[in-house]
């Protein structure tokens, strides 16, 4: 009877022991960030523009992609006045889907603009408007998509640059 009680015993604290590592490992799982960027000048532009102003963004999607954070630093001009993300290959001008100004944090010193902000599903427009966050990531993925800055002296954009993926990022996170 001891023998049978401790047979149960173990038999318990084994099953036990699977639930925990169970539960465990399906509370974690394995998150994919997807990382983007450009790089932005005039002669990227349709039709190029002669410019001294250049500069870089930077994408990162969050957990269940339902957010993409961004950065943009612009050298050269303090007097951004549009920053888009907009639908087309590169040499083909698209609609802007994206209006990066809106809410974002932006912050012009001495011929230096740096903008920085969050993406989601209410942001989109033109083409995108109403869709999820999704489309928008699976058209930078393809290249369909470039990023451009408006100053008072090139309205329809001053520099340009296509977005690129660059590559995903694991992160572990407990849901």
């Amino acid at each position: 009877m001891i023998l049978r009680n401790v047979r149960d015993t173990k038999l318990v604290l084994t099953i036990i022991s699977l639930v925990v590592i169970s539960g465990t490992t399906i509370m974690t799982t394995q998150v994919l960030g997807i990382k983007f960027a450009t790089t932005m000048s005039g002669d990227q532009v349709t039709p190029p523009t002669n410019t001294s102003i250049n500069g870089n963004a930077s994408f990162r999607t969050t957990t269940y992609d339902t957010v993409i954070k961004y950065k943009i630093k612009i050298a050269g001009s303090s007097d951004v006045t549009g920053a888009d993300i907009h639908m087309g290959k590169k040499g083909e001008n698209g609609e802007a889907i994206v209006d990066l100004l809106k809410d974002s944090k932006k912050n012009g010193i001495k011929m230096e603009t740096s903008i920085r902000g969050n993406i989601t599903s209410s942001d989109l427009k033109g083409p995108l408007k109403g869709k999820l966050i999704a489309e928008l990531i699976s058209a930078m993925s393809n290249g369909n998509t470039y990023v451009s800055i408006d100053t008072p002296y090139h309205e329809n954009g001053e520099i340009r640059g296509q977005i690129d993926q660059l590559r995903k990022v694991n992160s572990t996170k407990l849901k």
